[in-house]
Order: structure tokens, then C-alpha cells, then sequence
């Protein structure tokens, strides 16, 4: 079962505000290329990341490195908005 269903400030990174903050809780795919792509960027439970912005892409800060992923791959990355590890 998600997080995001037992705990419920935990949200998507696409519903964060941009310049907000938050610590990454889970990544919520069974996709193995999608994990597997998040990870080789350093999209990991644990790190602390920014939204830059959400359009036209979705933009992470995840400490020195901003990240651009498209809309859907973006949304399986659940935050805990308050927490923020950087």
C-alpha cells in the first residue's frame, strides 16, 4: 500500500506550490524503467528537493542538480511537503 494513502500530508511533487520544499517519501510505480530512470538522476526516498517550476515541464532541484521530468513521471514521486532534508 502507498504512503500517500496512510498519510495524508504526503502528496505528489506536481501538487506542491513552485519554490516549495519537501523530502522525497516514495516513489509510487511498478514501472522498473520509470524507477530505474528516477534513480540514475537521483529522485531517491530520503532526498531533499525544490520545484523549480511545473510548465512546461516539471523542474527538481535535488541538491546541486535540477532535474526535468514530463508531467506523468513526475506525479509517482510523493513528498512529504514540510520535511525538507537538503
Amino acid at each position: 500500500m502507498s504512503k500517500l494513502n496512510e498519510n495524508a500530508k504526503l502528496i505528489p511533487i506536481t501538487n506542491m506550490q513552485n519554490g516549495q520544499e519537501g523530502t522525497i517519501v516514495e516513489l509510487v510505480t511498478q514501472d522498473k524503467n520509470i524507477l530505474r530512470k528516477l534513480m540514475s538522476m537521483g529522485i531517491l526516498p530520503g532526498v531533499g528537493v525544490k520545484l523549480i517550476m511545473k510548465y512546461p515541464s516539471v523542474v527538481l532541484q535535488a541538491g546541486y542538480t535540477q532535474v526535468a521530468l514530463d508531467l506523468g513521471i513526475a506525479s509517482v514521486v510523493v513528498v512529504d511537503p514540510i520535511a525538507y532534508a537538503g
